[in-house]
């Protein structure tokens, strides 16, 4: 396990905002997913993000490479979580949810 994270009881990854520009390099093929809606996700979002919602999460459980590591975000870090139980549930090996979300992200930013 890293410096940076926590690992939940559920078996995904707990990510602090002020690492999150680490583990992004650490895992440069990650999939980035935003939870929040879609217009919160075109006024502003993490690059290269996609947005994760009712509609597509199937698709990308069921396509995606089990082994691809994910990163899940939304407003405050509770949505993420859910999604990031769905996701290793689902038998994906390597993924993180952002502890607070976007507006904790934010506040990181210098």
């Amino acid at each position: 396990m890293n410096d940076f994270v926590d690992l939940a009881a559920s078996g995904f990854q707990r990510l602090r905002a002020i690492d999150l520009a680490d583990w992004l390099k650490a895992h440069p093929d990650a999939l980035v997913l935003d939870a929040r809606q879609e217009r919160h996700h075109a006024q502003g979002h993490l690059a290269g993000s996609l947005r994760l919602d009712g509609r597509n999460h199937e698709r990308l459980l069921m396509h995606e490479a089990r082994s691809r590591p994910v990163l899940i975000y939304c407003y405050h870090g509770h949505a993420s979580q859910t999604y990031a139980e769905m996701f290793v549930d689902f038998g994906f090996e390597q993924v993180a949810d952002l502890i607070g979300g976007w507006d904790a992200w934010l506040n990181s930013v210098p």
